[in-house]
């Protein structure tokens, strides 16, 4: 019998940058898409804290496993819910800040060429190229408007047109990741039947999980892994703890 062969399709660059990073080091983090690591730990650990911090916190007065649960819940919904809508507005603006600047420089090309050409010369110049090779380079670039327009925008804002992120697909993913961060938290509430036990258990899961998510982001940023594991072990569970200590604070007080 034949052996089927299976084809992995591969996702398109969505740039000449991207293309070329991605030929020359192989591996996606090291595009220029490497830049969504810092939204997906973010959320994650935001996921992590904030869920076991309110949980903890919570537990103090709501001793009834059910209600923990369910606050639980209606605490993940609503972080969610605000990470999504917040990640979707500060991607958007940045996106519309981009996209207004790139406009601008397609004005300027058209209604101001010379002072765009010397702006090119201005740039191979500060790399130490002479005055033949900038006027080849100028040559080059200006004889295509968009590679023209990409160069400026390039070395002006120090953005490609095509690497502008989608505000929507960087909420869905910051949301996404809070879940999974979140998850780690409830979940020992909906196995254990004591809040004890069940707070034990997700105060121990969160920091194993902190740990793994720093072995994770190693790997993306080829430092140490064990310093990382510790450092995102280390803040996680610093925050974790603050959260818990307010918790249990506002928890007094109202008693």
């Amino acid at each position: 019998m034949k052996k089927c062969k299976v084809v992995r399709l591969k996702r398109l660059p969505r740039s000449p940058i991207e293309a070329r990073l991605q030929a020359w080091h192989g591996e996606i983090w090291h595009t220029t898409r490497g830049r969504i690591i810092r939204d997906v730990v973010y959320a994650i650990d935001t996921g992590l804290v904030t869920t076991v911090s309110f949980i903890a916190g919570v537990s103090a007065s709501l001793v009834v496993i059910d209600r923990i649960v369910m606050a639980g819940l209606i605490q993940m919904g609503s972080g969610m819910l605000a990470i999504f809508f917040g990640s979707y507005i500060s991607t958007k603006a940045q996106k519309n800040f981009f996209e207004s600047q790139i406009e601008r420089e397609k004005r300027e090309i058209e209604e101001d060429p010379e002072k765009e050409i010397q702006e090119i010369r201005e740039v191979f110049g500060e790399m130490g190229f002479t005055s033949d090779e900038q006027e080849i380079a100028v040559r080059r670039i200006t004889q295509n408007k968009d590679k023209w327009l990409n160069f400026m925008v390039q070395e002006e804002i120090g953005v490609s047109p095509g690497l502008i992120d989608n505000p929507l697909e960087i909420g869905a993913i910051s949301a996404a990741s809070f879940l999974l961060g979140a998850v780690p938290a409830i979940s020992p509430f909906l196995l254990f039947s004591t809040v004890a036990q069940a707070l034990l258990v997700s105060l121990t899961s969160v920091l194993i999980f902190l740990f793994a998510l720093g072995l994770i982001k190693s790997r993306i940023t080829k430092i140490n892994w064990l310093m990382s594991g510790l450092e995102t072990l280390f803040f996680g569970a610093l925050s974790c703890g603050t959260g818990f200590l307010l918790g249990r604070i506002i928890s007094e007080y109202f008693h």
